[in-house]
């Protein structure tokens, strides 16, 4: 397939484009940094202390003969 060439940008899109306000962005509009590190975190941890709370009753009433 041969390359084609790319188009010329059009005069009046870059001349709306250049109108906006360009300025940068807010600490509303910006994402959480991690993207939600936070709830990641208490969810991996309240998830640990559920394994941790099972391996413990698991070793404490499986060590008992029925």
């Amino acid at each position: 397939m041969p390359q084609q060439e790319p188009l010329p940008p059009d005069p009046e899109s870059v001349e709306k484009w250049q109108n906006l306000p360009h300025n940068t962005p807010s600490k509303q509009a910006l994402p959480p940094l991690f993207g939600g590190a936070q709830m990641t975190a208490r969810l991996t941890g309240a998830f640990l202390i559920v394994i941790v709370i099972l391996t413990v009753v698991g070793l404490i009433f499986g060590s008992r003969p029925l």
